[in-house]
């Protein structure tokens, strides 16, 4: 905490102007109606210093010190983003995201910390936001890119767009979806275009840790099945929950790398609902969820 306060603290020192740099993003940051934040930490010196670095944003800015304090705070107020320390006093940043998420939908996180993950905890956060920052030389930045992008999204939207995206979204908005893929890159793109459409989503790498994702929860709507997988594919993944019969009427959509002949009517065969083949559509996947939930 202290290094990572120092390093932030040395960075606002050095002049550095608040500047969106992700995507196509490189403008200056405009001068907006000032969104809420909860800032997260329990070292008093960090949120110091991440106040200083988001100045310029104009935002209203809550603090809290434990996970006791920010459930508080979410309790009473809506945010537009969230900032998260992961080494809380009482709970860990991964427990409280689990149980925020168990009350409704979270605000836009992002998790700010000074421990390295690993590849389970990088899956397990990713259910919840893209946004992760590891505190360093260059957190500054990105950090405030992260923020920015989130305190000015809807601003960047006209009326008439954001009404078209709520009134197709509200069909599924809530619904829980676990995506089965071996590919991390291909989990992370695909829940985040879900979870940007107001779907929850859940991960699983394999078709063992599908298997055990739905024995863990009841909530899970929907499961969308890669079907080839390293050890136990999708068909033979998909076989498995239909022989138990809690999940005989779950809907299940396989996807195949490709469009072969045959593909649909194997997945079917298996025991899947639909089928869609990558690249994915996600507006056509949108619907077949739709359709199935």
């Amino acid at each position: 905490h202290v290094s990572a306060s120092a390093s932030l603290t040395a960075w606002l020192a050095a002049g550095r102007r608040p500047v969106t740099t992700r995507g196509a993003y490189t403008e200056e940051v405009e001068r907006r109606s000032p969104g809420a934040l909860l800032l997260v930490d329990d070292d008093p010196a960090a949120r110091l210093a991440v106040r200083k670095l988001l100045e310029h944003e104009r935002a209203e800015i809550h603090e809290a010190g434990s996970g006791v304090s920010a459930e508080a705070a979410l309790q009473h107020h809506r945010f537009d983003c969230m900032i998260l320390d992961l080494g809380l006093p009482d709970i860990s940043g991964f427990d409280l995201l689990d149980r925020l998420s168990a009350r409704g939908p979270l605000p836009p996180v992002v998790v700010y910390s000074g421990r390295d993950l690993s590849d389970e905890e990088n899956l397990r956060l990713r259910q919840y936001t893209e946004s992760i920052v590891i505190k360093g030389v260059r957190s500054p930045e990105r950090l405030l890119d992260e923020v920015s992008l989130f305190l000015h999204a809807l601003g960047r939207k006209d009326s008439a767009t954001v009404a078209a995206v709520a009134d197709a979204q509200k069909d599924v908005a809530g619904r829980h979806v676990l995506i089965v893929d071996d590919d991390m890159r291909n989990i992370f793109a695909l829940s985040k275009a879900l979870r940007s459409r107001k779907l929850n989503v859940t991960m699983a790498q394999d078709g063992y840790k599908a298997i055990a994702q739905l024995e863990a929860s009841e909530e899970i709507d929907l499961v969308l099945m890669d079907i080839m997988m390293p050890g136990m594919d999708g068909y033979e993944t998909i076989r498995r929950i239909r022989e138990r019969p809690q999940w005989r009427d779950l809907p299940i959509i396989a996807v195949t790398a490709k469009a072969m002949t045959g593909d649909r009517e194997k997945c079917i065969e298996a025991g899947a609902n639909d089928y869609c083949s990558k690249p994915i559509d996600i507006e056509k996947l949108m619907s077949q969820i739709r359709v199935w939930v």
